[in-house]
């Protein structure tokens, strides 16, 4: 037995490291990312086409990034929670921590999103070298992923079918894209509340896609630097705007799956 056969035998036997190589290996059969692959060759395929100027791939990839990776991130966390709920009774009196299984499918998906956006980044680079810009969006994009598995794997393990899962999936996904905003909008045109800014700054700090789509349109210089002087929270903010992000998405995480952890370890199977 060679070295690396001997380690990757040693990470299947231990808890995490089994669920992870489960994962990985039923990946191919979720139909939901079957289609992200399939939108995110057309979305690099089309990046690169408009890559005749500097910033066109990197705006397309990032409208891309902020409805479609964070959405199909919600949908293939939740199908993957729930693809074994027929086998919860079995799995869960296993000598097994059950943060394990959320833990090893969190780190699965992720993994499998590391890959995959490689059809969404590589092709631009086919017309255009790599650059800092198309690089830290790399990053970024894969970030938000990680954070909307984690609201996936939350919403179908914590679901009663696989139904709810997606509706509470989606409904959370739409809500912090659309309604958090929408409701901010709204409750700014009382007097009283005009009057403290950094308020709706700090509503937008606290949301990963709207703190995703200011950092990466502030590292790209589509948001004036002059924008950073409107308030104190606001100059902070877009100063360290990608640090925060991703101090933003750890704790994102880290907060869905303890919850859901916790969750599951008070059930009675």
């Amino acid at each position: 037995m060679n070295l690396s056969s001997h380690f990757g035998l040693r990470f299947e036997q231990r808890p995490t490291g089994a669920i992870i190589a489960r994962e990985l290996q039923s990946a191919i059969l979720n139909h939901y990312l079957q289609v992200f692959c399939l939108l995110a060759l057309a979305g690099g395929i089309g990046a690169a086409l408009l890559a005749d100027t500097a910033d066109a791939a990197p705006m397309l990839i990032l409208q891309i990034a902020l409805y479609f990776v964070s959405l199909f991130a919600v949908l293939i966390g939740t199908s993957s929670a729930r693809a074994e709920s027929s086998e919860w009774p079995l799995l869960f009196v296993q000598p097994i921590p059950r943060s394990a299984f959320i833990l090893g499918k969190f780190f699965a998906l992720s993994l499998m999103f590391a890959g995959l956006l490689g059809l969404l980044f590589v092709p631009t680079l086919f017309v255009r070298p790599p650059d800092p810009i198309l690089l830290a969006l790399y990053g970024r994009t894969l970030t938000l992923a990680g954070v909307f598995v984690a609201f996936g794997l939350s919403a179908g393990f914590l679901a009663r079918d696989r139904v709810q899962g997606l509706v509470v999936g989606v409904s959370a996904w739409l809500f912090l894209l659309f309604g958090l905003d929408l409701i901010a909008l709204l409750v700014a045109r009382w007097s009283l509340l005009e009057q403290a800014p950094d308020l709706w700054s700090a509503v937008l700090m606290l949301n990963p896609l709207d703190s995703f789509r200011i950092d990466a349109l502030f590292a790209m210089e589509r948001i004036p630097a002059e924008a950073a002087s409107h308030t104190g929270l606001t100059s902070l903010w877009l100063a360290h705007s990608g640090l925060w992000f991703v101090l933003l998405s750890i704790g994102w995480m880290i907060g869905l799956l303890f919850a859901t952890a916790r969750r599951l370890k008070g059930w009675e199977e």
